[in-house]
């Protein structure tokens, strides 16, 4: 478990460094400023074009080795990266996001893998305190963003992938210790029910959705964020001083988060989520001040733990152990074209409309997932709190 935290922790650091810069470095390197986000929305493109593949993958040659093939791609994504700022071409750059997508998908596995091992409410535990190591990336990320800015100057940037490059190697070299044995060959040939009757199941459409716009709302809103800041004369130091922040409220929440599901109920904390994602639309749309863009990162990525460790239990429940690889596939697949989706909309609104227009475009499908859950508590009879 200890191993997959900081892998966690490890992987949105990557992720943190990587959108800091690559939505400033595109603006400068395409011919339109409104496309600067083209390249993280090709990141979230990429990992949502192979998170299936690479479920199934996975599902055949053991979690550690796919695992350990992610981290390699994310390393030489770095390279890409560095290279693209070295010849100035924007074609790299987004080509650049595309592969570190792969890199992306493998990684989101990492709940998944503790889940396979842990049962009953332990197994509530063991996901959130996973998704939990990521809390050291509010420090990591920014901060490795911030300060390989001009590392090697005068190419602006192109250190922030180096050290990408060197935080995926790290990575690497820690997957190597894991012990997850691959599946027996007898559970290879099973496939249990088929996709459509599992995906048909309420539970999975609550839990789709969730996880969908938890990601959706915080990439919107943090992808955008540092190109806002820099729009309205924000110093890079603000920018990084608002991811720590956010990366702090995506994770540290984390540590409480399966106790809470197990007092509370799934279905009360996902409640809790929205409401939290309806907080930050209200910091977004109010200013642009930097206590502004600090509360909306802040409460976004609070909304984004309840949201996403709650949904990652109800997909955990709607499927047997033969129909993992094909379910937790095709539910991560949805997650990642709605984060490509809200991604690719946010360079759009900022440029054409307006930071305040990226928090209002949220509310409908906020207020979704709470109708959505709402119906299905009451539909299961579980809004009340579950003591277990």
């Amino acid at each position: 478990m200890l191993i997959l935290a900081t892998c966690q922790g490890l992987l949105f650091s990557i992720n943190t460094a990587f959108a800091m810069v690559s939505g400033l470095v595109g603006a400068t390197l395409a011919s339109d400023p409104s496309l600067a986000t083209v390249p993280l929305g090709l990141f979230i493109t990429g990992a949502a074009l192979s998170t299936y593949p690479a479920s199934l993958l996975m599902g055949r040659i053991g979690r550690r080795l796919g695992f350990l093939i992610g981290a390699a791609v994310g390393f030489y994504g770095g390279v890409l990266g560095a290279w693209s700022v070295a010849v100035g071409s924007f074609e790299l750059l987004c080509f650049t996001g595309l592969f570190m997508g792969i890199y992306f998908a493998f990684g989101q596995y990492y709940r998944f893998a503790i889940a396979d091992v842990a049962s009953g409410p332990l197994k509530h535990h063991a996901v959130s305190i996973v998704l939990a190591g990521g809390v050291f990336s509010g420090v990591l990320g920014p901060y490795s963003a911030d300060w390989s800015r001009d590392l090697l100057a005068p190419q602006i940037f192109m250190g922030t992938y180096a050290t990408v490059s060197a935080l995926a190697y790290l990575k690497f070299l820690l997957l190597t210790f894991i012990d997850i044995p691959a599946p027996p060959k007898a559970a290879r040939r099973q496939t249990g029910r088929p996709l459509g009757e599992i995906v048909r199941q309420p539970r999975f459409v609550v839990a789709a959705i969730a996880g969908m716009v938890s990601w959706a709302a915080m990439n919107q809103l943090m992808m955008g964020a540092p190109i806002a800041m820099h729009i309205c004369s924000l110093p890079f130091s603000d920018a990084a001083f608002v991811m720590q922040w956010h990366n702090f409220a995506m994770f540290l929440p984390g540590f409480v988060a399966g106790a809470l599901i197990n007092r509370y109920g799934v279905y009360n904390m996902m409640l809790w989520g929205a409401l939290m994602m309806f907080g930050s639309v209200a910091a977004v749309v109010t200013g642009i001040d930097l206590w502004n863009f600090w509360w909306g990162g802040f409460l976004v990525g609070t909304g984004w733990c309840f949201l996403f460790v709650s949904a990652t239990i109800l997909v955990t429940e709607c499927c047997t152990v033969e129909e993992q690889s094909k379910t937790q596939g095709f539910n991560d697949f949805l997650v990642f074209f709605a984060q490509a989706a809200g991604t690719f909309l946010s360079g759009i609104l900022i440029y054409q409309v307006g930071w305040a227009s990226v928090g209002y475009t949220l509310l409908p499908v906020i207020l979704l997932t709470v109708v959505a859950t709402t119906w299905l508590a009451f539909r299961e009879g579980t809004l009340a709190p579950e003591v277990r």
